[in-house]
This record gives C-alpha cells, sequence and structure tokens, in this order.
C-alpha cells in the first residue's frame, strides 16, 4: 500500500493538500441529492459488487468474478423478508454451503456467506422474491484497487469527502495493483450496479504502473467508480470503489465548498485521457546478469548488476532496480536490501549529458531501442558522505541499527557466511508480478562486510 500511495503523480507534478467539503457515503440511497449518508462497511475491502435495489416479483442474476489468488470470498445480503439468495459456482450448480472453508451466517435481515479460498471463476448470485435489498460481495487477494483521490487546483483529498458539482469536470486519482493487472479499464455505475458511461483516464507516466489519472464528468445522479480488466494470467477482474458519490446542483454548493479543479490540468487531461480498456506500459528486461562490485583494490563490497531495457513508447522512465535477499527470516533488519551507489546507460538517452545516470534523471528513452544498464549497489547499512552517489565516499551508517532490539540481529545479518542469492526487480518493468528475478550468483555478506573494512570505510559522522 505504501508504495501506491507514494507513486501518486501526475503529469510529473506532485500534489499536495488537505480535505474540504463534507464526507458523501450514501448506503440504500434511491435517488436524490441528498447530503445525509452513512459510511460504507469498510473501506479497505475489495469489493465485487455493491447494489441496493429492490425486487418487484422477476429474479436478478448477479455475476461475480473471482480470480486466481483470492483467499477469500464474501457475500453479504441485507434485505427485507420476502428476498432470498442462492449462491452458484463456477460450474453453474448451486454451491453446497455445508463444506469445511464455508461459514453461513442468518440473523434477522441479513445473510452472509464466507468462502475461505474460493475456487477461481465466474460466481453468480441469484436473487429471488419481492422487497429492498443491500447486496454487498467483497474479495481479499493480490489484486485490488483503491484510494479515489481528488486534485484540486493546489489540494488533494480522498474521494470520500467530496462534494461534487453536476457537468463539473474533475481530475481524479486511482491506484491499482499494476504488479499483478495486465490491461485496466475505468466506468461509473449507479447504486443499482446499472452502467452509467465509461470514463477516460491514462496511465500516469511510463514508470508508474500503479497511478492512474481519470478526467470524470460529472454525472447528474449518485454513482461509483466501476475498474475492471484483465489479470496477468488473462482473466478478467472487476471492483468498485466504494463511495457513492451523490452530485448536487450548483446552486445548493457554496463557493468555498466547490472542489475547483486546475483549469490547465482539465484541459491537459482532455488531450491526453482516452477510454480503455488500456493495457498497462511496462519496460521491457531483456536480459540481465550480475557480478561481484570490487573496489579499484579488488575488495568486494557489493553487486553489479546489468540488465538489457526497452521501453515501448518514448517518454521519461525510472527503471529502478531493487535487490534484497531471497529469503528473509523473521526478524530481518533490512542491512543486506541493496541501494544503487551508481549507474551508467548506453547509448546515451535524450537529454542526458555523458554516461551517468540517476532514477531521478529527467530523460527520455525512446521507443524500442536497446538500452544497457550498468548499476552498482552497495548494502543499505552503508551511506555517503559527500558529493553524489556516484563520486562521494562510503560511510557505514550504523545510525538505522542502533536500537538495542535490533543491533544485535543487524551484527547476525552483516556478518553472516552464508551464500544467498537475491530477489530483484525493475521499477515499472515486466520483473513485476511476471518473473521471479534472481542473481545468478551467491554472495556472502560477511564478504561484503570484511571488503568495506579493508578499504578503511568508517562509522558514518552526520
Amino acid at each position: 500500500m505504501l508504495k501506491l500511495l507514494m507513486a501518486g503523480r501526475s503529469g510529473g507534478r506532485s500534489w499536495f493538500g488537505l480535505a474540504l467539503g463534507f464526507c458523501l457515503f450514501a448506503a440504500g440511497v434511491s435517488g436524490g441529492s441528498g447530503v445525509a449518508a452513512t459510511a460504507e462497511d469498510d473501506l479497505n475491502a475489495q469489493h465485487l459488487v455493491m447494489i441496493d435495489d429492490e425486487l418487484v416479483g422477476d429474479p436478478r442474476e448477479i455475476p461475480l468474478i473471482v480470480e486466481t489468488g483470492s483467499l477469500r470470498l464474501e457475500v453479504v445480503l441485507e434485505a427485507a423478508e420476502g428476498v432470498r439468495m442462492i449462491l452458484y459456482n463456477p460450474s453453474g450448480l448451486e454451491a453446497k454451503l455445508d463444506e469445511p472453508n464455508i461459514a453461513v451466517t442468518r440473523v434477522a435481515g441479513r445473510h452472509s456467506v464466507l468462502l475461505w479460498d474460493p475456487r477461481p471463476g465466474p460466481w453468480k448470485v441469484r436473487l429471488e422474491g419481492r422487497g429492498s435489498y443491500r447486496l454487498r460481495v467483497t474479495t481479499q487477494g493480490d489484486l485490488f484497487v483503491c484510494c479515489a483521490q481528488i486534485f484540486t487546483r493546489n489540494q488533494i483529498f480522498a474521494f470520500e469527502r467530496s462534494r461534487l458539482v453536476i457537468g463539473s469536470e474533475q481530475q481524479v486519482q486511482i491506484f491499482a495493483s499494476g504488479y499483478t493487472i495486465d490491461s485496466i479499464d475505468v466506468g461509473m455505475v449507479d447504486q443499482r450496479g446499472n452502467q452509467i458511461a465509461p470514463v477516460p483516464f491514462r496511465q500516469n507516466d511510463p514508470s508508474n504502473i500503479s497511478g492512474f489519472t481519470i478526467l470524470l464528468a460529472v454525472p447528474s445522479q449518485p454513482f461509483r467508480l466501476k475498474v475492471e480488466g484483465r489479470d496477468l494470467a488473462g482473466k478478467p477482474f472487476r471492483r468498485i470503489i466504494p463511495p457513492l458519490c451523490i452530485p448536487v446542483k450548483g446552486t445548493e454548493a457554496d463557493e468555498n465548498d466547490r472542489q475547483a479543479a486546475n483549469p490547465r490540468t482539465i484541459e491537459e487531461l482532455r488531450q491526453t485521457v482516452t477510454r480503455g480498456p488500456h493495457r498497462i506500459i511496462r519496460t521491457h528486461i531483456v536480459h540481465w546478469s550480475d557480478e561481484p562490485l570490487l573496489t579499484p583494490s579488488g575488495n568486494q563490497i557489493g553487486i553489479r548488476l546489468r540488465f538489457r531495457a526497452t521501453f515501448p513508447t518514448e517518454a521519461v522512465y525510472s527503471p529502478y532496480p531493487i535487490l534484497h535477499p531471497d529469503r528473509i527470516d523473521q526478524g530481518y533488519t533490512g542491512a543486506l536490501n541493496l541501494r544503487l551507489q551508481r549507474a551508467t546507460v548506453t547509448p546515451s538517452p535524450i537529454g542526458m549529458n555523458g554516461s551517468a545516470w540517476t532514477p531521478g534523471s529527467q530523460v527520455r528513452f525512446g521507443a524500442g531501442i536497446e538500452y544497457d544498464f550498468v548499476v552498482d549497489l552497495v548494502p543499505t547499512y552503508t551511506a555517503t558522505t559527500s558529493g553524489t552517489a556516484a563520486d562521494g565516499k562510503l560511510c557505514l551508517n550504523y545510525r538505522a541499527f542502533s536500537q538495542p532490539e535490533t543491533r544485535h540481529r543487524f551484527e547476525k545479518e552483516i556478518s553472516s557466511r552464508k551464500r544467498m542469492r537475491f530477489r530483484f526487480n525493475v521499477a515499472g518493468s515486466d520483473l513485476e508480478g511476471k518473473a521471479t528475478a534472481l542473481t545468478e550468483q551467491t554472495y556472502i555478506p560477511d564478504i561484503w562486510w570484511q571488503g568495506l573494512q579493508r578499504e578503511g570505510v568508517t562509522e558514518c559522522k552526520f
């Protein structure tokens, strides 16, 4: 989750701010633009279905898409006495609710079914009878969509704290687990689950596979955001973002109460967003290799990683490599994670002078060109004393591991004689989620520690 929240950018600019307006959640709203509302059950739940409606005689069947890797599925029906729920499994048969991985609860006006390790595939809920009902279906797994946020001129606030004016256009950002998703689409549905309209959007930037910016034209009726697409296995998924937003007329919103978007940003979005589905843009890693990182005097102090990458479109990318031990024991301090010390790339990207490269470099990589990266990485218990990471001297940063409860584990980790491989990925690349990338070589942490000692690297003084 932290990764997703830190990735929030739009057009290369960071936005910060305070929340405005009222919290407008609604449950069981049949129409209108009322202000009074109640919160949804769980803002962190991944909702497959959110419907508030009424049966007037004809049954209704609601499809459910359960992805591979889902840990649990929960179906909750709150309804009048005359409404009955039947759950069907992917074989099209009525689910047997007496199995060990299923818990069923029935109390007055509420019927819930909880399935652990549900079978992936197309499930279905059938509702029969007469009366009003509220159906919520949630899941838990690796695939998630969350955290819709609205951006104004200089502020950012949660989508559920919105007071949107009918007919206005808003810049909205959502986050998704891009490392599990291949393609994505965004739309709006009403409280009955019916489609209202598609929503144009774009990936924040090619290096951010988890952030998406949408151009929301606020409708005249209550709505929720719907996100759907296909996962990396090519299977469909669907998510409903919980807040039911109830737009208001311009005359009903105080001037200080309106979320005024930046007109220049809205105009830029009109030029860059399109309707989906969109396949997530990813850097392609052609191949990689690794070797010990040696000092000029021959001491081993880390890993030199080489990888070749191609980019699908000409744009600014940040293919930052992230490495950590393949097997992490309980109580791991993080001391053996690796950080970038220096890197080069050839051929030189557009806008870069010389061969030195950092992930923060605002340079453009061309489409379809093979770029060769050579990246030197050192353990995180080191730091740079002065200058840039490329030319500064190393020092030993014990401060981060100085707490009594972590110091012993830290010393044990850095002096270990155990050979280990390192797991790595490259930010925004097809290694995230699709492959398990491991170093070809094995490394002994104590050799790095002894190498740093022989180089005369001392404790940091800052």
